[in-house]
């Protein structure tokens, strides 16, 4: 099996957006590649500074916990989960950090 790394340092904007976009589809799924936001407002300082591959893990176990993304009505267009006790447990388990 290859193996292939895609530089997002070297991508154009255009590129970049097209990929978050893409993986904005992907928040709630398997597919999620960690890009987009998944959070809200309440856990925003500390998952906006998380490495790509710890947000892509924080997805996965909140997943693997049962969550899902809420339907915002107003913003139907936003997929992200609410942040709640097991989202913070994830964060300070993944991140290593105290969230209040």
């Amino acid at each position: 099996m290859t193996s292939y790394a895609i530089s997002l340092e070297t991508a154009s904007f255009e590129a970049y957006s097209a990929i978050r976009k893409l993986d904005e589809s992907y928040i709630g799924t398997e597919n999620y590649l960690g890009l987009a936001y998944f959070w809200d407002h309440e856990i925003k300082h500390w998952m906006r500074d998380a490495t790509i591959a710890k947000r892509k893990k924080i997805h996965e176990l909140l997943l693997k916990a049962g969550e899902s993304p809420v339907e915002d009505l107003e913003f139907p267009e936003s997929n992200y989960f609410e942040t709640n006790d097991k989202f913070r447990a994830i964060v300070e388990k993944v991140l290593k950090t105290k969230v209040n």
